[in-house]
């Protein structure tokens, strides 16, 4: 199994790169609850009307996000996509009130890697999945994956953790191991803007091509808009879809804001744009909606009342970014 990786060491410029075993007792999952569900419109008998249950709400615990990932791993494979980004909320962990990851991207990696195996298991339910690290940069903390699945090497899978800009090339040599006919994830990048390859106006291209060629199979990422709780949510091959949280007599509920189709391919004028000019040149999006565009979705909303600066100050005094 995994002949494609039957190497003890590898070695990158300027980093060492080993294989070590997970202990036993880290590789043992928790098993994820299911949800029983009815519905007259949809025969949980259908493949594709499970599918679409399973996705059509937003996540609001670990094991529905875990669930909603891997359904759209697999809507994605079943199309030929091998290669994901997937944007996931952490569960919080050690946050403080000056700091929300006060271990920084090792802490957020720490909270990452039950979920990212979750995902990789759910993916090929119907297998034992066993898994080992490669360390990438040791000072970073960057590691990858690997999800060698029983007696069916093909459907083994490789996850790297918060890839940031200095690792791209490490990346790629290790998705010349991984090969064409495996599923490659990016799981919660750290690159945001061209800048985060090399400084704006000297950004490496090679590496900002490459890294925008990452489709987001799944993405789930909060805000603060306007003071309301906001997330974003794609599940492919599905749209953008934007949530508000509101309380109602105590009770929390999300409700659809609106939705922006995936836009698939970057427009050949985007890094012209002056929108995208802008705090180190803004990578492309495949059309998530922006801040202002949720500020408009609001705007329309009939049974929308704008906070006042308290309540928008107190919420994000409270508010926790990229937790779940």
């Amino acid at each position: 199994m995994y002949s494609w990786l039957i190497i003890s060491l590898l070695i990158f410029p300027g980093k060492v790169v080993g294989f070590r075993t997970i202990p036993a007792s880290y590789v043992a999952r928790k098993q994820l609850d299911t949800t029983h569900c009815k519905s007259s419109s949809l025969s949980l008998d259908n493949v594709d009307d499970m599918s679409a249950l399973l996705t059509s709400r937003l996540p609001t615990s670990v094991d529905d996000q875990v669930r909603q990932a891997a359904e759209s791993l697999k809507r994605a494979a079943r199309d030929g996509q091998r290669r994901h980004a997937i944007r996931l909320l952490l569960p919080v962990i050690g946050a403080t009130e000056l700091d929300d990851w006060p271990g920084g991207a090792r802490q957020m990696m720490q909270a990452a890697k039950p979920l990212v195996q979750s995902i990789l298991a759910t993916a090929v339910s119907d297998k034992v999945v066993d898994f080992q690290e490669i360390l990438l940069d040791e000072s970073d903390g960057v590691y990858a994956i690997l999800g060698q699945v029983t007696d069916d090497a093909k459907k083994d899978m490789c996850a790297v953790l918060l890839p940031s800009g200095d690792t791209v090339s490490m990346v790629q040599k290790l998705e010349s191991q991984v090969g064409d006919k495996r599923d490659l994830l990016l799981v919660n990048s750290q690159w945001k803007r061209r800048s985060d390859f090399g400084g704006f106006l000297w950004a490496d291209d090679k590496s900002v091509t490459y890294a925008e060629g990452f489709a987001p199979t799944f993405s789930l990422t909060n805000l603060i808009c306007e003071g309301e709780s906001v997330r974003i949510l794609r599940n492919y091959p599905g749209p953008w879809r934007v949530f508000i949280r509101e309380d109602v007599d105590g009770k929390i509920d999300w409700t659809e804001l609106g939705q922006r189709e995936v836009v698939d391919e970057k427009p050949a004028d985007w890094s012209q744009q002056s929108a995208n000019q802008r705090d180190g040149g803004r990578l492309f999006d495949y059309g998530q909606p922006s801040y202002q565009e949720i500020v408009d979705m609001l705007n329309m909303s009939p049974a929308y009342t704008p906070k006042s600066p308290a309540e928008r100050a107190a919420a994000a005094f409270l508010f926790i970014k990229d937790t779940l």
